[in-house]
């Protein structure tokens, strides 16, 4: 599965956001809010916001002043982040492509994005079109998985499903896991203006109630699903069962707690 084939869609949305949103998610949301510094009045464009979880955390944290305009290029992922925000919480969203932004020069005072910039095939495209939206000082800040050695339950995963297939196995996992060189991350935003970079490797631990939620949502929260499908649709409960043995035998059955490794970036326009 390429970068440009990759679609949350059907259930996808639902179970990602079910499943993957707490045991994943939420804690690097957190982080990534915690770190986002933005003056009242101020503005805020979010990449790649999926189903709202780093949304909903921001709307929170950020003074009722703050701007915040949510976007993402898969319009299921958004719907399901509408659902999450009151009206009143003043949150715009937008289907948007990250390499071609619909807004004006110097928008916006920082720019954030959760876990997005691993599926932009052209990583160059959106890093720049970032600079052109932020205001001069305005910061960008983003997150994404560090390789899947240091992310336990993907590895596994990724391993088990493949064991299901003698030949073409699913290859969705290499995509999320696959963008991790901090050399190579460095490089491109100095490269395209950036300055005042940070990079640094954060550790967390995952923490879901039961074993089998966690291979629900580790198989039938994100694409890889669509591909097992279009495969064998037979085997999907199957790999889920595999899975929810593995994650038993591994950290038991129930509030499963799992390490997992982000690498965070912080830059300056």
């Amino acid at each position: 599965m390429s970068e440009q084939d990759i679609t949350f869609s059907g259930s996808v949305p639902a179970n990602y956001d079910r499943y993957l949103g707490p045991m994943l998610f939420q804690p690097y949301a957190e982080d990534l809010a915690e770190r986002l510094q933005v003056r009242p009045g101020g503005s805020v464009l979010e990449h790649a916001c999926g189903t709202g979880i780093l949304s909903r955390v921001l709307r929170s944290k950020l003074g009722p002043t703050v701007k915040l305009m949510a976007t993402d290029l898969n319009e299921p992922m958004l719907q399901n982040a509408m659902r999450k925000l009151r009206v009143e919480e003043l949150v715009q969203w937008q289907v948007v492509d990250a390499t071609s932004l619909p807004f004006a020069y110097a928008t916006y005072d920082a720019v954030v994005c959760q876990f997005g910039l691993m599926f932009v095939p052209d990583k160059r495209a959106a890093v720049r079109e970032t600079y052109r939206v932020l205001k001069p000082g305005g910061s960008f800040l983003f997150n994404v998985w560090d390789a899947m050695e240091h992310n336990e339950l993907a590895k596994m995963t990724h391993e088990i499903i493949a064991s299901f297939f003698d030949r073409d196995p699913p290859r969705f996992y290499e995509v999320p896991f696959g963008y991790h060189d901090r050399g190579e991350i460095e490089k491109l935003m100095r490269q395209e203006g950036f300055h005042a970079i940070q990079v640094s490797v954060v550790p967390k631990e995952s923490n879901i109630r039961q074993a089998e939620d966690a291979a629900k949502g580790l198989i039938e929260g994100n694409p890889v699903v669509l591909e097992i499908v279009e495969r064998d649709p037979s085997l999907v409960r199957k790999i889920i069962d595999a899975l929810t043995a593995a994650i038993k035998s591994r950290f038991g059955n129930s509030s499963v707690r799992a390490p997992m490794r982000a690498i965070i970036v912080q830059a300056q326009r």
